[in-house]
């Protein structure tokens, strides 16, 4: 397939394209469109998206991860702005921890760029957040960006066709073909059609569903699913789903209305995301059908429906506290019905399901699309999507993003059944980088040692893998503290060592083992006789030696700290 040069090139003659996330996995998308001048001079650089990733169960006690920007430290001078497809988490996100270090203009149509400037007031920033309307062009620098909107399970989702001096891209981030989505709006398939005219060098195109034969159902189906539940709940009806999904919301405010059911939102992402919704007229039902958290219990559960947060089981959301039955407000009784119409995110389906199982053993019968499918869409495309997506592009190269290495191989597959070659489509490892020159070729020029940047708390990347090898140590094997009291005149041992263990052995039980591993800690003391200077080595010698000594005894590593104490 041929594609002539549309623009003459006075910037440059090589574009990279580098993904910061998104590139064998489905979160955590970030991708840097680089313009060079030459093969070592960079001219101009446009991010797209700028996401979060979630903890996998090995990263204990992590909130989320985002994207590794080192490569952008040295290059800020360059970067044009940041282009946001979409209003998720996995595509806005990080903009909180990676907005105060780049400092770049952000760009973004209606509901996407609200939401940005919502997840930024939370943290109490303000950066420039601009609200770009869809039928125009944005200009940044050498890139000229055109908004094409698809159907995804967020109101206002864009697709992007991207115009630089080396060709044009078609950044097709999450999407679906719904031919009756909930907001009357369908993809713009005339917009994609045209900018085929213009010719595309490389088509990035979500993939995450490629597995799934057909196409993905449209959003109104899951509304006759919801009918059917609130129809037989003599109870309270409690809907979640993710917070940004404002069309599935919209549903179950219309179903509840249609049933006479006074409805609650529950949790403070969910209200901001609604208020947003609201005054964007994105979202529409009266204030005469809504009622205050406080007075919940003043009505009959019958008459209340209930939209909250939770749908992942984070700890502390509005559904969690419920099951746990410590919420101020609301409790589960017999006749309650909870709905959950979200899938889990990958990772996510142990602490899920145990919130289901907390649920249903407090009383509720709970529905989810393991038993119901249809309580559950996905925003994203099918096979048959994702084939109508690279036909009407028709592009020279393509590149399968936002999707597991096993996803992206199949979507390969895919595409050589359409008739593209082995070389045609990409499949760059995580950290390569795609470079495509004014001629029409494309080769992977470099590779980055891209890093997790975890969040833990108010902590931004200070958590690496040494602690949290400590922290799954300490889960899966336990902690052991040995306290060692030295006097602080004559830096002698002044009494003899404790030994506190958590998770480790039950000490009441085991006052044998406790015995023995004090003996282990006084012959390490005694290999440094006399007064004691240099703790390194003694805390070296105590916590060798007992690790050797309980892996004997019980099979087991726990975490071994030392701590001395002048007394």
């Amino acid at each position: 397939m041929q594609t002539e040069p549309i623009y003459k090139n006075p910037f440059g003659q090589f574009l990279r394209l580098i993904p910061l996330g998104g590139i064998g996995n489905v979160t955590k998308n970030m991708y840097i469109y680089e313009l060079r001048s030459d093969p070592k001079t960079i001219s101009d650089i446009l991010i797209v998206d700028c996401g979060i990733g979630f903890p996998d169960e090995a990263m204990y006690g992590i909130d989320l991860v985002i994207p590794d920007i080192t490569y952008l430290q040295d290059k800020k001078d360059k970067i044009r702005g940041i282009v946001l497809t979409h209003g998720h988490e996995d595509h806005i996100g990080a903009l909180p921890y990676i907005l105060p270090d780049l400092k770049v203009p952000v760009y973004a149509n209606k509901l996407t760029s609200a939401l940005a400037k919502v997840k930024l007031a939370d943290f109490g920033l303000q950066f420039q957040v601009n609200e770009i309307a869809e039928d125009r062009n944005l200009t940044l620098g050498p890139f000229t960006v055109s908004f094409i909107h698809v159907t995804h399970s967020i109101p206002d989702a864009s697709n992007l066709f991207i115009r630089t001096p080396v060709g044009n891209f078609y950044h097709g981030s999450d999407f679906k073909f719904d031919w009756t989505p909930i907001d009357g709006r369908q993809t713009e398939v005339g917009k994609i059609a045209a900018s085929a005219n213009s010719g595309i060098v490389c088509l990035l195109s979500d993939c995450v569903r490629v597995e799934s034969e057909g196409y993905t159902l449209s959003e109104r189906v899951i509304e006759d699913a919801l009918e059917k539940e609130i129809r037989n709940c003599p109870g309270k009806f409690i809907f979640t789903t993710q917070s940004s999904n404002i069309s599935r919301i919209q549903q179950a405010v219309d179903v509840a209305i249609r049933h006479n059911r006074k409805i609650a939102f529950l949790g403070r992402s969910i209200e901001k995301n609604i208020d947003v919704s609201r005054k964007l007229n994105y979202l529409h039902y009266s204030d005469n059908f809504v009622v205050r958290e406080k007075d919940i219990r003043k009505h009959p559960p019958k008459d209340l429906a209930l939209i909250v947060t939770g749908s992942q089981a984070q700890p502390n959301s509005a559904l969690s506290r419920i099951a746990e039955g410590i919420h101020k407000s609301v409790s589960i009784k017999e006749g309650d019905i909870v709905v959950f119409s979200a899938d889990p995110i990958p990772g996510y389906e142990s602490a899920v399901h145990g919130l289901i199982d907390s649920l249903t053993a407090a009383g509720a019968r709970v529905a989810y699309s393991e038993i119901t499918d249809a309580l559950h869409v996905s925003g994203h495309g099918s096979k048959s999507d994702l084939a109508l997506m690279i036909g009407l592009t028709r592009p020279k190269f393509i590149l399968p993003i936002g999707g597991t290495i096993r996803q992206m191989r199949h979507y390969a597959e895919l595409a050589y059944d359409m008739g593209y070659k082995h070389q045609q489509v990409l499949q760059p490892q995580e950290g390569e980088i795609l470079e495509f020159t004014k001629e029409g070729q494309v080769s992977v020029k470099d590779r980055l040692n891209l890093k997790n940047i975890m969040i833990d708390g108010l902590g931004v990347g200070d958590i690496g893998h040494v602690v949290l090898r400590d922290r799954q140590t300490m889960a899966s094997e336990g902690i052991v503290v040995v306290v060692v009291p030295i006097d602080q005149s004559s830096g002698r041992v002044s009494a003899d060592p404790d030994i506190i263990s958590r998770g480790f052995v039950y000490m009441k039980e085991s006052e044998g083992l406790i015995e023995k591993a004090k003996n282990v800690i006084v012959n390490s003391l005694k290999l440094k006789k006399g007064r004691i200077t240099d703790w390194h080595f003694v805390r070296r010698q105590i916590e060798g030696n007992l690790e050797e000594f309980f892996f004997r005894e019980t099979h087991r590593r726990p975490l071994i700290l030392t701590v001395v104490i002048n007394v």
